[in-house]
């Protein structure tokens, strides 16, 4: 019989996984292990073992001390774990206040984060009416097309803005998404300068929504609310109508938000 085949994607997979089984390891040794115990641990090969951590070592996300000639967790792991607690405190202190605005506007309100060029929902109350919105936490969805994801945009400074909108493909969603990248940065304009923003049926046909900035109390950007409706039950004027509910609850949200994490 012949060697088995790898099938495609199968290596890059089985190498992640150990990867990541080596940092877990990592975290149960806060006092360091050396790669021959750490390889033991993990059941690989030292030479393997000692090809990922210098994958690893050279992203952060593990450190090695040459004088005990010992490895530990680092810096990037606690990086990205204090951003996973900070969204979930965020989601945690945004609910009741998105609950109360639900319950006043009968019409659903999420909360998203800008997250690898999409706008990612980290916080959802659905409407008690019969027809409501799809979607919900951990679901990403367009930055250029959604009202969430034109109020994180008008936010960011035009290095990164720019940056951004190079990583994006402004493909059609529907008949009245922007696809033009200078009616985008004019659309953006317009967001920032009314402090909103708004989406008609751009990514969802049927669907409209209003979304606005959540500042922190240093007036940093760090999520943005919005408020989405069936087009058939809500039309655009009422959206806008409940602006001002809507500005109050970010503005609820965002003052409570610990000053300590400058992003998600």
């Amino acid at each position: 019989m012949g060697a088995k085949k790898t099938l495609p994607g199968e290596e890059p997979q089985g190498m992640l996984a150990r990867g990541l089984s080596i940092l877990e390891a990592l975290s149960q040794h806060p006092d360091g292990i050396s790669v021959t115990d750490l390889a033991r641990a993990v059941s690989l090969p030292v030479s393997t073992t000692h090809r990922l951590l210098a994958t690893e070592t050279s992203l952060g996300f593990a450190t090695f001390d040459p004088e005990r000639k010992t490895y530990h967790l680092g810096t990037r792991v606690f990086e990205l774990a204090n951003r996973v607690r900070a969204v979930t405190d965020l989601g945690g202190i945004a609910h009741p206040v998105m609950r109360a605005l639900s319950k006043r506007t009968g019409e659903t309100v999420q909360l998203a984060v800008l997250s690898n060029a999409r706008a990612l929902f980290i916080e959802k109350v659905g409407t008690e009416q019969a027809v409501g919105i799809r979607g919900a936490v951990g679901q990403s969805e367009p930055l250029y097309a959604t009202s969430t994801g034109k109020s994180l945009l008008s936010q960011l400074p035009p290095e990164q803005l720019e940056q951004l909108l190079d990583q994006i493909d402004l493909a059609p969603w529907s008949p009245t998404t922007i696809t033009s990248r200078e009616k985008l940065l004019a659309e953006l304009e317009l967001v920032r300068t009314r402090d909103y923003a708004t989406a008609d049926e751009e990514f969802d046909q049927g669907v409209r929504a209003i979304g606005v900035p959540v500042r922190d109390g240093r007036g940093l950007t760090r999520a943005a609310l919005c408020i989405s409706a069936p087009a058939f039950r809500v039309p655009m004027d009422r959206l806008v109508g409940w602006l001002p509910d809507l500005q109050e609850a970010a503005h609820e949200i965002g003052v409570q938000l610990p000053l300590s994490v400058t992003d998600y």
